[in-house]
């Protein structure tokens, strides 16, 4: 809840709380003062109901009165949103907790190890990594492994039979310690470490023509619906690797936005931030600034001009629409809210704060 919201829903909890006590105190005082006994049958419950709601609005309006006034005062101090935005990278990054981290890497070289021992024979390669963490835009708070299974075109005759197989060898070895989950073109695994759960996900693909000169894979879609219709997806594990290679301003921002969605609770798939973020950065746009702030602005408007688009191609699969991955309704709202973000960071840099503490 952004600060703003969280004053006014204070100052109206505050007044609107305290009225009731108030009124229910007052109508006992008018029932003694009458000699009447005070019940609930007597008790006025609309009359406190009205008031209620009366203070309430007065209260949520001190709220938002007490809000502008810190605003006020906070403009006078020095504030440096390259700063502020570089120590949330800090405490984002995946090594800020050291103990942590070498334990998630212990778990992925078992899970890799495991599965080139199992799968080996049917592998056209062994499992590689992918996903966020081997791009590195994974950020310490909300992150998973991706691990890609390459198997060979003759491994199995059809793409669901590869996915379930799978599937039950891995519910197999691994149900009693970890949480299995089928998801639409990954396999879950969730362990718990020391009260923290370590998440993978393991995407069985299929080579296409040569996986190791061209990276394309077939993957097997689960269908939304039980009565649904599952289907196939390509994507190129080479283009997705390299999209933030050599780029680490864009990694930067592709982090700080993951965040921004996270801490304001927003229907933006990573895919649609880590591409738009690339392609915001490139000489042909934006390009990228040595503020952090800048850059992270420029995206946030090119973003809200591609959820406003009916298409946004998928770089890895040109026949994949990332749009389609949220509804018309969250494209718009997302869109709406970083350009009234984008517009109050102006008038206000300080503002900048309240977007990422929620």
């Amino acid at each position: 809840m952004r600060r703003q919201d969280r004053y006014i829903l204070n100052g109206a909890l505050i007044a609107g709380g305290t009225m009731i006590l108030a009124d229910i105190f007052m109508q006992w005082i008018e029932h003694k003062d009458k000699g009447v006994d005070f019940t609930w049958e007597s008790y006025n419950g609309m009359r406190t109901l009205k008031r209620t709601l009366i203070s309430a609005a007065v209260g949520g309006g001190l709220g938002y009165c007490y809000y502008f006034s810190k605003i006020r005062e906070e403009a006078g101090f020095a504030f440096n949103s390259d700063e502020y935005l570089k120590k949330i990278l800090t405490v984002e990054h995946l090594k800020a907790n050291p103990a942590a981290y070498r334990s998630v890497i212990a778990y992925r070289a078992k899970i890799k190890q495991w599965m080139a021992d199992i799968f080996g024979n049917r592998l056209v390669s062994l499992p590689e990594d992918t996903g966020s963490f081997i791009k590195r835009t994974a950020i310490g708070s909300n992150y998973d492994l991706d691990i890609i299974l390459p198997f060979k075109r003759d491994s199995y005759k059809t793409l669901d039979v590869m996915y379930y197989d799978v599937y039950d060898i891995v519910k197999e070895a691994f149900s009693d310690v970890a949480e299995i989950t089928k998801q639409t073109k990954a396999i879950g695994l969730t362990f718990e470490n020391n009260g923290n759960p370590i998440h993978f996900d393991v995407v069985p693909g299929r080579e296409i023509n040569n996986y190791a000169k061209e990276k394309d894979l077939n993957l097997y879609v689960n269908p939304y619906w039980m009565w649904g219709k599952s289907s196939s997806f390509k994507t190129n594990v080479n283009i997705q690797k390299s999209m933030t290679l050599n780029n680490p301003r864009a990694r930067a921002t592709i982090k700080l936005l993951k965040v921004y969605k996270d801490r304001n609770r927003l229907p933006l798939p990573a895919l649609i931030i880590e591409q738009c973020v690339v392609d915001a950065l490139s000489e042909e746009n934006f390009g990228a600034y040595t503020s952090q702030t800048a850059n992270l602005l420029n995206c946030m408007e090119f973003i809200s001009r591609k959820l406003e688009q009916r298409e946004l191609k998928d770089i890895a699969n040109s026949n994949n629409n990332l749009n389609a991955k949220i509804t018309e309704i969250d494209r718009i709202c997302v869109a709406n809210q970083l350009r009234k973000d984008i517009r109050r960071i102006n008038e206000n840099p300080r503002y900048i704060k309240e977007i990422f503490e929620c």
